[in-house]
């Protein structure tokens, strides 16, 4: 049988890799950080856990797979990596391999283990899922949504085996990003972890260690116990020469995004990142990437050598042929993954051969700027990096994070004092919460830190808002509103934790994307919604609020912020969805304990067109020639935002003008060697056809109910539990049936009921009266072989007698009894006819349960 494609799953044969183990040195916070480790390791504690602290580019993961790998897989035990993101999986799975040096981290495991599997486990397309979990797994590293979901069911035998195993070898849970964990389903997920491995040592990783909310802090202190183990500030990597300092450019692209209302309204509020097409319109704008080149090619030797980060193959290729035509020495890394070339030869013309040339290349020196598709985010070695080019903008903090990082190296390590960042800027016509390079680079500790330094209006103004005011200002329009009070009063500061939002896997129970995002964004608050949101708070009060707790919040809780938005909030129209953002407040709240703070737009004077206009045009009455340099001026003030509120300058002009001619028609005054084995084969997502025919030809019919319509090929034990594609797993149920069935375990190729008790039968068989068929022979069928989960029924006849009428009997199959069943058919036969006064007239008068036997 074909087998499908599955990363993140590798065994290393400890003989081998040890004769190449890894020759990275650590930095000397890295030492410091593992003498920390080691020596936490070695004290003793009821309860074990604690945090380490490293910031962005400051080694978080080499430093754990190097103490993981001297201390606790050299000791025997086993490693439970657990990430909120796939990135991050991706990411950790690579740190345990082979890295840039060519040999293994794995090569520091001593003790007398032969090998080592690693395993990766989440809801994306190629990662493993919870059900490959097996016993004699090493390094599980899985999602915190995935796992959390598998430790509530119970119901995968591999996992527990995993965690059985783990009790006796010891047990390490590495929890990346770990300023996550009070959230309740990942303390509840903690907690059911120290129940199956009481002794477990909980290793706590981020950059972003504590709370200003004393019960969050309180609650990482209960899982973490021993507290930091180990913290270093950017700050101080930055005056020791480890981490470059940052400085960061937004050059504006005036390209306008097609994001459509409608998908807009779908997309707001998933967490997702942009969707795919939007994404891929910008790769193919021309123009675009033509300005992404001329860029770096004017300002080359201030940028020097360069990665730039792309979204698709042909936008690197572009690039590399535009820098190339400006006399920039460019190439291009991407894989078969990225590229969809239009033919398998193609694809596979891009072999990994020519990548790493072309990154030996960007080593030696001979190319000025490297191209690529996100595969330099997941800890390739590349130094004296002195810029990095983001080409669109990301809603991910970790992808943003991760693209960053390629920047941040100093000079103590082959990199630069300073780095340069420059992110591109689009024209988007909505409101969207971008991730913001401000706090991943300079990693605040606490929110006070993020409340203080928050860069008012970096993400809150898009093209929405330059045709609003114009709309507004427009005296043709009826009542015009000053400009002053378009404006926001300030922004709420909200930080909260959410699930990402996808759609459910074929055939699992299972979310197709399980990460978890940090949403840090600013909320506006306008004149008309100030008075709402005190109201709002003032109602609430203490009021628990569970439903907004979790990263993942039910859909009941929706409808409390509707009420909540209708009754303190007035109608009229906002640039943002007001729902979002009182959601966004409220999320804040639940999760950190207080409402988040408020920070005034103090400069909201001093921006007030109305007012410039009145200046420049009315006062000064200046000349056309005399009035647009002014307005040049006024534009480019570092103490005015104005570059924020309008990316560009036609925009600000627009609106002056819009201004101008309002205030005209008024007249009136206004007030802004690789060894790493695959040990296993997959089956591929889907039963391969030539198998769904032969389980359909073999059946006939379905083997729940008989009907011979809608036909489909059921797994009897679920794919999501670890169901097979064997043939003795597969059975031909009707569309009703297996909707019915779901992803429990019935076996209707079998005759003898598993069920041991007759409460059992009738649970199985009310779960069925949802469902209505027009012939009574399948709904009888149905009703007693779900019953009894099985094929309990051998044969079904009709007879007339002047007597009785129109007689049903159900003979079952030796083994399965009728008096188990008979309660649940009478039932149903006294709901038929009461809602079907002909019913025992014209279909039944009697319906007879028995056995084989005659009983």
């Amino acid at each position: 049988m074909a087998t499908a494609f599955r990363r993140g799953l590798a065994t290393y044969a400890l003989q081998d890799v040890r004769d190449y183990p890894s020759t990275k040195m650590p930095a000397g916070h890295q030492d410091r950080a593992l003498a920390a480790l080691h020596a936490w390791q070695r004290s003793p504690a009821t309860v074990k856990g604690g945090v380490l602290v490293l910031p962005t580019g400051g080694g978080k993961t080499f430093t754990a797979t190097r103490y993981l790998t001297v201390g606790p897989l050299t000791q025997g035990h086993k490693v439970l990596w657990l990430a909120h993101t796939h990135h991050l999986l991706d990411q950790a799975f690579e740190g345990f391999g082979r890295g840039q040096d060519g040999r293994y981290e794995l090569g520091h495991v001593g003790g007398g283990r032969a090998s080592i599997t690693v395993r990766t486990v989440s809801g994306t397309t190629g990662h493993g899922k919870v059900s490959d979990i097996k016993r004699t797994d090493d390094i599980v590293i899985v999602t915190l949504q995935t796992l959390t979901r598998a430790m509530e069911q119970q119901v995968h035998a591999g996992l527990r085996g995993f965690l059985k195993a783990a009790v006796s070898s010891g047990l390490t849970v590495v929890f990346d990003e770990c300023h996550h964990a009070p959230a309740p389903s990942f303390r509840r997920l903690i907690e059911a972890l120290r129940a199956a491995v009481p002794e477990l040592h909980l290793l706590g990783l981020t950059a972003t260690p504590t709370y200003t909310d004393e019960r969050r802090q309180g609650q990482l202190a209960k899982l973490f116990p021993q507290g930091l183990l180990y913290q270093v500030s950017p700050q101080e990597l930055m005056a020791t020469g480890v981490l470059a300092r940052p400085r960061v450019e937004e050059p504006v692209t005036s390209v306008q995004v097609e994001f459509p209302p409608e998908e807009y309204q779908q997309w707001i509020g998933s967490y997702r990142d942009i969707p795919e097409h939007v994404i891929e319109h910008l790769a193919r704008n021309r123009q675009r990437n033509a300005l992404i080149a001329d860029t770096y090619a004017v300002n080359r030797a201030k940028y020097g050598p360069t990665i730039m980060f792309a979204d698709r193959w042909y936008q690197c290729t572009a690039l590399v042929e535009l820098l190339r035509e400006r006399g920039v020495r460019a190439g291009a890394i991407f894989t078969h993954r990225d590229a969809d070339l239009g033919s398998p030869d193609a694809r596979n013309g891009r072999s990994s051969d020519e990548n790493e040339a072309t990154l030996t290349q960007f080593r030696r020196g001979e190319l000025d700027v490297l191209v690529n598709i996100r595969m330099l985010t997941e800890g390739t070695d590349v130094p004296k990096v002195q810029s990095v080019f983001l080409t669109r903008q990301t809603t991910s903090r970790i992808l943003l994070t991760q693209m960053i990082g390629r920047a941040l190296r100093g000079p103590r390590f082959g990199g630069t004092s300073e780095a340069y960042i420059v992110a591109f800027i689009d024209e988007w016509k909505q409101h969207v919460k971008w991730a913001r390079w401000d706090d991943l680079v300079a990693a605040p500790t606490d929110e006070d830190d993020v409340a203080s330094r928050v860069r008012l209006l970096a993400q809150t103004i898009g093209i929405e808002l330059v045709e609003r005011l114009a709309r507004d200002l427009d005296p043709g329009t009826g009542d015009v509103a000053p400009f002053i009070s378009l404006l926001p009063l300030g922004w709420y500061v909200v930080n909260y934790d959410a699930a990402v939002q996808g759609a459910r896997a074929a055939d699992t129970a299972e979310p197709a994307e399980d990460d978890v995002e940090t949403v840090r964004q600013l909320v506006p608050v306008y004149d008309q919604d100030e008075t709402g949101y005190h109201a709002l708070f003032q109602a609430l009060g203490d009021e628990a609020l569970g439903d907004f707790e979790d990263v993942d919040i039910p859909e009941r809780a929706t409808g409390r912020i509707a009420a909540w938005t209708r009754r303190h909030f007035g109608a009229g129209e906002r640039l943002t969805r007001l729902e979002q953002d009182v959601l966004s407040v409220v999320r804040h709240r639940a999760q950190n304990g207080q409402w988040p703070r408020f920070s005034s737009f103090d400069a909201r004077d001093a921006h007030d067109i109305d007012a410039l206009a009145r200046t420049i045009a009315f006062t000064q009455e200046l000349s056309r020639v005399a009035e647009d340099r002014a307005l040049r001026e006024e534009y480019s003030r570092e103490d005015r935002l104005w570059v924020t509120l309008y990316r560009t300058y036609d925009q600000f002009k627009r609106q002056y003008d819009q201004s101008v001619n309002r205030l005209i028609n008024l007249d009136s005054p206004v007030s802004a060697p690789d060894l790493a084995t695959v040990p296993e084969t997959f089956e591929p997502p889907e039963v391969p056809q030539h198998v769904k025919k032969a389980v359909k030809r073999r059946d006939g019919k379905c083997r729940c109910c008989g009907s011979k319509v809608g036909l489909q090929v059921d797994h009897i034990q679920a794919r999501y539990v670890g169901g097979t594609h064997d043939l003795e797993n597969l059975q031909t149920l009707c569309r009703t049936c297996n909707r019915l069935k779901g992803t429990r375990t019935m076996n209707f190729l079998r005759d003898v009921t598993p069920c041991r008790s007759a409460a059992q039968v009738m649970d199985n068989a009310r779960s069925t009266f949802t469902a209505h068929s027009e012939q009574l022979e399948f709904r009888l069928r149905r009703i007693v072989n779900f019953g009894f989960e099985c094929s309990a029924v051998f044969i079904m006849g009709v007879a007339w007698t002047r007597e009785k009428g129109r007689v049903w009997t159900v003979t079952l199959r030796e083994g399965n009894d009728p008096a188990w069943i008979r309660p649940v058919i009478d039932h149903a036969y006294a709901e038929w006819t009461a809602t079907n006064p002909d019913f025992s007239a014209t279909v039944a008068s009697a319906i007879v349960v028995r056995s084989a036997t005659g009983t």
